[in-house]
């Protein structure tokens, strides 16, 4: 089997040779920063968007990659074009760019030498999030609040994730296939350790503000498909009995794109996933990228889940 090819400061190297220091502050500190796109139908999709917020998580941490914005979605590109052969028909990949700070000198602990720069391709996941189409996904909102902007800036992609992680093993504590839905330090809700948070109250699509949140850009794609419906969209603080009393939520993200939520601890959302405007959205998504989110996720299933979810996704949009 061909293996992957990963851009790693400055050469094309196959995955197994892509070395980094012990002493990489990205490795031991995560001291660093990363985004991510997907292609669909193996195109990638608003990759100067991703590269350019990269960028301005590099600023924000003073992080110096030694490339410009234009490098590095060539670079980005060529990793694509390089791992094209390892994708099927039907798949699709995620671009991760990743920028630390470098090697730590073994004296002082300073950083010694200039970024450590790498960009890999990791084929998408779809059976992970496949059902949650149909079905919606569990959310558990975590005792671990999100960390506050006053301490470190949520607009930023930044390497250490352990606040995301601690919540994640909260919820699936609970639920294994449960999703954190994470407050901030006043108690409204902000996001996931992955995703954007939407609901619906009174037929208008409501997310909390970018204030405590990522500014995500499948987020802004979807506020252009809202405005395209005529759906109203509105930024502010909301509390977990708003979303107990939402007619509809879900998730957005890189990957999955739409997320349906059914139930929030154990307590339904509506009248179950996914409600009648995430159905227009994910409709009008799929005219956006030339490609059925759904249909290819669940084609990746064994052949009786997708007969099972395949019919309910049609009943569901039927309705």
């Amino acid at each position: 089997m061909q293996e992957r090819i990963v851009y790693l400061n400055g050469a094309f190297v196959p995955e197994s040779e892509a070395k980094v220091s012990v002493l990489d502050s990205g490795f031991n500190a995560g001291d660093g920063v990363y985004d991510v796109t997907r292609t669909f139908r193996h195109k990638p999709f608003r990759m100067r968007e991703h590269t350019e917020r990269l960028f301005r998580s590099l600023r924000y941490t003073r992080i110096d990659c030694g490339m410009s914005v234009e490098e590095m979605e060539k670079t980005t590109l060529e990793v694509l074009e390089r791992n094209r052969p390892l994708l099927g028909a039907n798949d699709d990949c995620a671009l991760w760019q990743v920028v630390s700070r470098g090697v730590r000198s073994a004296v002082g602990n300073r950083v010694a030498g200039g970024a450590t720069v790498t960009v890999y391709s990791v084929i998408v996941n779809f059976p992970e999030f496949a059902s949650f189409y149909v079905e919606g996904a569990p959310l558990v909102i975590p005792s671990t609040r999100r960390i506050p902007p006053e301490c470190l800036e949520s607009k930023a992609k930044i390497t250490n994730k352990m606040n995301h992680n601690m919540a994640s093993f909260e919820a699936k504590q609970a639920d294994p296939r449960a999703i954190p839905l994470m407050l901030d330090i006043h108690g409204n809700l902000s996001e996931t350790s992955a995703h954007n948070f939407f609901l619906v109250i009174d037929g208008k699509l409501c997310t909390p503000s970018d204030r405590n949140v990522l500014g995500g850009i499948t987020k802004a794609a979807i506020f252009e498909l809202a405005k395209e419906l005529r759906v109203e969209v509105i930024e502010g603080d909301y509390t977990p009995f708003d979303l107990y009393n939402a007619e509809e939520a879900f998730l957005a993200s890189t990957s999955p794109t739409f997320v349906p939520i059914k139930t929030v601890n154990g307590a339904k959302i509506g009248n179950g996933a996914p409600g009648p405007i995430t159905l227009r959205l994910i409709g009008a998504w799929n005219k956006m990228v030339g490609a059925d989110i759904v249909d290819q996720a669940l084609s990746h299933l064994e052949q009786s889940e997708r007969d099972r979810l395949t019919s309910l996704w049609r009943s569901k949009k039927a309705a």
